[in-house]
């Protein structure tokens, strides 16, 4: 059993001093689940990273940590610090785009190119290149996790192995991240109560061939001859039946199924109560001097239940309706330049404004004390809306619940952008997404069929905000695909892929079968 090193400037919270506790960022994200395939290979992943603060060491998910201080000016010196002190063959899990001198025969990931901002000097830009190309050249292969990068480097760069530049997207347990189940709604929890007591009733008379629902008799006819039990309940539906007195199957409620040949659906009839309309249609059981009347139609918020007697009950009078549930949209990103906070909340400015049945929650992590944690916690705290503004961080294993809870999800990346996790997982839970045509999100999303794509900034991610905040029906439709695109980037396939890498890296390294060379 041999150690494999992975260096990386981020996995541990390194950003507020809370060096035990892994930061919730899709880097972070990544190599836990890296370390995961490591140890499934019979091996010992451990993490150098870099430190805002003091050095540090800890131990976090089974992984040894340690933590490197380092002068922000010189990133590539702690690099090669990190890599003296790794004890096992090298992955290289971030900052290609530094002018890294790399251990040989290392291994090297992208995680998305983060210098596509359009006003990045093109002197910056060339140098970045220079970057890559140094990469390419120490590095013996280097995983990409979306289709920009690798076509970056054949355009950019130059090398002799096409093999060199593997690419593996990021991936979602779709057997976690899975649709919300459906709401139940109050008439469906009543139908269930209802069938399931008739169900009972109905085997406690088996005997009783006229028996329906709580012992009533058999239908009565107009000229007062009983029904024959389920051959006079198909004959009455039929029309030619002579029990059913005014039955007429035509005049049926559109869209309903009768349930069963003892309930007998008459014509609908028109009654006012209370200055409000309803329509009824008569369940003619034992009606010799009243008859038991079922609500199917009523243009009033409540239900009314049980029989009527002359008059209509209302269910709970003074009682108000339930108001439906707000819409809510989530943006489940870091709160950073990069993953389009500004965009957002100005985008937010918007539409709370224009829809008080909206809420936005931002899921993701915050720097406490960085210029733009401080301008969202302003933001956030004088909003004229800040009530239905809502900002969690969440564990990675407890996202899910915030995208159940969801209507929307958005992510509107102005630059930086590999293949989103939380696109991936918004889509596994089968919510409709706005995405940004950044990195890897155009390998993800296909406008229009599983998603929304928009170019980066305020006015486009609005107006496609409106558009689905207004469309149940297109939201649905996005949703069902965004599932099932989803489903090709299981979290299985992403294993088995670098399993693969892995095991030839290690084998050329001397590390195999556990045994440390």
């Amino acid at each position: 059993m041999g150690v494999v090193s992975i260096l990386t400037h981020s996995f541990t919270d390194g950003y507020n001093r809370e060096f035990g506790r892994v930061f919730g960022g899709g880097l972070e994200r990544y190599i836990l689940d890296l370390c995961s395939v490591i140890r499934g290979l019979g091996h010992i992943p451990e993490v150098h990273q870099l430190s805002y603060f003091e050095a540090f060491q800890t131990r976090t998910e089974q992984i040894d940590v340690f933590g490197y201080s380092y002068d922000m000016d010189n990133v590539p010196e702690a690099f090669e610090r990190m890599a003296a002190a790794a004890r096992g063959p090298v992955i290289y899990a971030s900052c290609l785009w530094q002018p890294i001198t790399y251990k040989p025969g290392s291994l090297g990931i992208c995680h998305g190119i983060n210098w596509d901002r359009p006003g990045l000097p093109l002197e910056t830009k060339q140098q970045v290149a220079g970057h890559i190309q140094l990469a390419l050249d120490g590095l013996v292969r280097i995983v990409s996790v979306d289709s920009h990068f690798q076509t970056f480097c054949r355009a950019a760069c130059t090398y002799t192995d096409p093999r060199q530049v593997v690419l593996i997207p990021n991936a979602v347990d779709t057997s976690y991240f899975t649709p919300a189940p459906p709401t139940r709604t109050f008439e469906q929890e009543q139908e269930d109560e209802w069938l399931v007591a008739w169900k009972n009733d109905l085997a406690s008379h088996e005997e009783n061939a006229g028996a329906v629902i709580s012992g009533m008799q058999a239908v009565e006819g107009k000229d007062g001859t009983s029904g024959a039990g389920a051959n006079s309940g198909k004959a009455n539906r039929d029309g030619d039946g002579d029990g059913g007195g005014d039955t007429d199957s035509d005049q049926e409620p559109e869209g309903k199924e009768t349930v069963d040949f003892h309930l007998q659906l008459s014509k609908l009839e028109e009654v006012e109560a209370d200055g409000e309309t309803y329509r009824f249609a008569h369940n003619h059981r034992n009606s010799k001097d009243w008859a038991t009347e079922i609500l199917v139609e009523a243009d009033a918020e409540y239900q009314v239940n049980g029989p009527i007697q002359g008059q209509v009950e209302k269910k709970a009078v003074d009682a108000p309706a339930p108001s439906p549930r707000p819409i809510r949209i989530i943006y489940p990103r870091r709160i950073s330049m990069e993953r389009g906070i500004i965009p957002m909340m100005l985008a937010a400015d918007k539409l709370l404004g224009a829809f008080p049945d909206l809420e936005i929650e931002f899921a993701g992590e915050l720097v406490e004390g960085s210029t733009v944690g401080r301008a969202f916690r302003y933001w956030h705290r004088t909003h004229p809306h800040a009530q239905r503004i809502i900002q969690r961080t969440y564990d990675f294993r407890d996202i899910r619940v915030a995208y159940h809870q969801a209507d929307i999800a958005v992510i509107p990346t102005v630059f930086s952008e590999g293949t989103s996790y939380a696109c991936l997982e918004a889509m596994s839970c089968g919510l409709p997404v706005i995405a940004s045509n950044v990195g890897g999100l155009n390998d993800l999303i296909q406008d229009g069929f599983n998603g929304l794509l928009v170019p980066p900034g305020e006015q486009e991610l609005t107006a496609a905000l409106v558009r689905l905040v207004q469309d149940r029906a297109e939201r649905e439709r996005l949703g069902i695909y965004a599932r099932e695109t989803a489903l090709s980037y299981d979290l299985a396939r992403w294993r088995s892929r670098w399993s693969t890498v892995l095991e030839s890296f290690l084998a050329e390294t001397g590390l195999k079968e556990g045994i440390r060379g």
